[in-house]
């Protein structure tokens, strides 16, 4: 599992999802800093079907401590 130590636990919409972070990772998610993470082991479980379904490593970003359907652009210095 690497450093991936922290477990961290997600409710959006009727899915729960649960995996885990670095250290590092769940502290910037907690500090709100826009944050491109890899969510270990992730498992999902829907409310209304109760069966867990085990989905791997996702990628995901985190703005404001939410996950994020969007990717921030690039920054550019001009």
């Amino acid at each position: 599992m690497s450093s991936a130590s922290e477990f961290v636990h997600l409710v959006l919409g009727n899915v729960s999802i649960s995996a885990f972070v670095t250290p590092e990772e769940l502290s910037r998610i907690e500090a709100g800093e826009v944050v491109d993470v890899v969510l270990r082991q992730v498992t999902a479980v829907h409310s209304d079907v109760g069966q867990e379904l085990a989905l791997g490593d996702v990628a995901c970003t985190f703005i404001g401590g939410e996950p994020s359907p969007f990717v921030p652009a690039p920054h550019r210095d001009r």
